[in-house]
């Protein structure tokens, strides 16, 4: 198997993964909103382009099930069958199925499915043929047969249209990783080839043909009970620039001629009717592999820090031209890095969309009924933290529906609608993107956790916790509070998976409930992981740099405002308490006896506090680098990086910093 072959199955599978998930979104909103025909046509349509594009590679057996469902879609929005949500419960396991399928071509692209894969595909082949009234058992007969029996049906020459398509290919079919022959192959299946010419008038002489450009045209007689519309489906994939003609012969009128080629001005305008600006903007999208951005992202970095290295000698210099225009070439590169940051950044409601389908399923299986909301989601987040947080997210609604929303029975009695409602909110907050999982549910009650805490040993008896230190007993490993272990939760493992996942992305989470009135989980992450705006800062000879974003305001630590203190770590600002964190102290850092203490005012969240430090020596771009293996377990900081003197500088991890400071206030009014 040649590698060409291999990339052209990497995009089979990228382009049918995003056809499936819109497949999932559109029959979601159809289950949510009821029958739409725009989104019964864009179920139809992605079933059709898979069918069309697993053709095309010879994938009999994805073809062959695609097939069935494509079928019931057609009636559905041909309004012939009524779609109800047992039918829904059916397409959206045909779309699993064909998930499981296309998963099993990229493991073995020349295999036939296991005996497992097999039968769930015939027994769902069953179900549909049940939809669409046909009564005969399907179980046992193989998908060839059934093929043979369609065509030998259709083969009737009584009922029969006589067809001649004509088609003149355009040049760069086989760039697009076309064969005629599929195309060809494929009108088999909707009819008889009586007969083929082929016109090789096009073809050069030996020495002057291209091996990547299609010379082929071709004359067809197909007979055939289809409509010329279902024709012009075959050749879907290559109609905008292939010149094509497809003429009823049969007629009683004079021949309907349908050519595709003059129909193109027509379907643009009716798309942007249908889809308005969607439609426009779908032109200017350009798929790109995502190691390709990995990899650009990459060299603007250590660009970054080349960058800062000739700006620090260009300073060094004094030579007032050199800077001048160095620091030109500092403007280009910041705008070269916010752009190369913008590719990488999407909205979350891509995610979110996800996440319909795991309510809808998990509250079906515990008996419930949920409406999921969605805020925010075109709050846009690093795709590489996005990935990531996906997991974590997941687990969190399963536990919503099924632990926060109580059934809907227990919900009349406690005078609420029988359908719960659990909210996905996102929205950017002091340098952080917050995301927020609200259920209206039974809420948590703090009495029962704290038991169950010093049943587990989690808290010693007598220990005084506030409310949000019991709320966070069920980050714990082990934890549960569920009475019986099921396949979707019970088994004390989860939660603290969750908090561990979300601190690796250097982001916190926090528990917000009230008994009998709902739970709020709000995740805190920071919105990239590879390059941030940071603010220099010394301590001693230690450099440490703070993200830019959470970065409030720099006041000087006068002697009048230290003698105020006295000794306190706290200080007034404007009013307000402001807690201090001493870094030399702290970290144990020789002080220098020339520096001039500096409080840097930060915020994360709802949260404010003040850092005291040496120098101040302003912003610049930060290219995250990992800590390494050796400084895995150490806290404060989420990484580090390269300044332009050649010196490494600590990135504090303001979350945890903040965090520190609340448990010591808490200590001290405990002392």
């Amino acid at each position: 198997m040649n590698l060409d072959f291999l990339d052209m199955l990497d995009g089979y599978k990228a382009e049918n993964d995003e056809l499936l998930q819109k497949m999932e979104d559109a029959l979601m909103e159809i289950q949510e909103d009821g029958m739409d025909d725009e989104n019964i046509n864009a179920v139809f349509r992605a079933a059709h382009t898979i069918k069309g594009s697993s053709g095309m590679f010879g994938i009999d057996y994805i073809v062959d099930f695609t097939h069935i469902a494509e079928n019931l879609l057609d009636k559905i929005r041909n309004h012939k069958i009524e779609i109800n949500d047992d039918i829904i419960q059916l397409l959206l396991a045909c779309k699993d199925q064909m998930q499981t399928l296309i998963d099993f071509v990229m493991s073995d692209p020349e295999g036939e499915p296991n005996e497992e894969i097999q039968a769930d595909s015939q027994t769902l082949i069953y179900e549909l043929k049940e939809c669409l009234g046909e009564k005969e058992t399907v179980k046992k007969e193989s998908v060839q047969e059934e093929k043979k029996a369609e065509t030998s049906e259709i083969t009737s020459e009584n009922s029969l249209d006589k067809y001649q398509i004509n088609i003149k290919f355009s040049e760069d079919t086989f760039k697009h990783g076309f064969d005629t022959y599929t195309f060809i192959h494929y009108l088999q299946e909707i009819g008889e080839i009586k007969e083929i010419t082929t016109d090789t008038q096009a073809i050069p002489l030996f020495d002057a043909i291209e091996p990547l450009q299609c010379y082929m045209s071709y004359q067809i007689e197909l007979h055939s009970s289809q409509t010329i519309k279902v024709i012009e489906d075959a050749f879907d994939f290559v109609k905008e620039k292939s010149e094509i003609s497809i003429i009823n012969l049969s007629a009683p009128t004079p021949p309907i001629v349908e050519k595709i080629e003059e129909k193109k001005d027509e379907i643009k305008k009716v798309k942007k009717t249908t889809k308005g600006h969607t439609a426009v903007k779908q032109t200017n999208f350009i798929r790109i592999e995502a190691n390709k951005i990995d990899t650009l992202i990459n060299l603007i970095g250590e660009m970054v820090i080349a960058n800062a290295a000739v700006m620090q000698k260009a300073t060094d210099s004094k030579i007032s031209d050199l800077v001048e225009s160095v620091s030109t070439v500092t403007r280009m590169l910041e705008e070269v890095r916010e752009n190369a940051m913008q590719i990488r950044m999407v909205p979350i409601g891509d995610t979110f969309n996800k996440f319909k389908r795991i309510v809808h399923d998990t509250a079906n299986k515990v008996g419930k009924k949920v409406d999921l909301v969605i805020n925010g989601g075109d709050t846009e987040l690093d795709k590489t933290v996005i990935e990531k947080i996906a997991d974590p997210l997941v687990h969190l609604i399963r536990n919503s529906v099924d632990h926060g929303i109580e059934a809907p029975e227990l919900r009349e009695e406690s005078n609420k609608p029988q359908t719960g409602v659990l909210q996905l909110n996102a929205y950017h907050d002091a340098g952080a993107i917050a995301i927020e999982i609200v259920d209206d549910g039974k809420g948590l009650d703090a009495n029962l956790l704290l038991a169950k805490g010093i049943e587990k040993g989690l808290v010693n008896e007598g220990d005084e916790l506030t409310q949000k230190e019991i709320f966070n007993l069920i980050l714990q490993p082990g934890f549960s509070m569920a009475k019986e272990v099921t396949d979707i939760s019970g088994r004390g493992v989860g939660m603290d998976v969750v908090q561990r996942n979300i601190s690796d992305l250097h982001g916190t989470i926090e528990i917000d409930s009230q008994k009998s009135k709902g739970t709020k989980i709000t995740i805190r992450l920071p919105l990239t992981l590879a390059i941030i705006d940071g603010f220099l800062t010394k301590v001693g000879d230690t450099n440490m740099i703070i993200p830019l974003d959470m970065l409030v305001e720099c006041i000087e630590l006068s002697k009048n405002t230290k003698s105020q203190m006295k000794r306190n770590s706290y200080i007034n600002l404007r009013g307000s308490v402001l807690p201090l964190l001493n870094i030399s102290e702290y970290f144990k850092i020789p002080q220098s006896p020339l520096a001039r203490s500096n409080v840097i005012v930060i915020q994360y969240g709802e949260q404010k506090m003040g850092i005291i430090v040496d120098e101040l020596l302003g912003e610049l771009q930060t290219v995250i680098k990992p800590m390494g293996q050796l400084f895995k377990k150490l806290k404060y900081f989420s990484g580090s990086t390269i300044l332009g003197s050649g010196e490494v500088a600590l990135i504090m991890d303001i979350p945890v910093m903040i965090g520190m400071m609340e448990s010591k206030q808490q200590e001290q009014i405990a002392q």
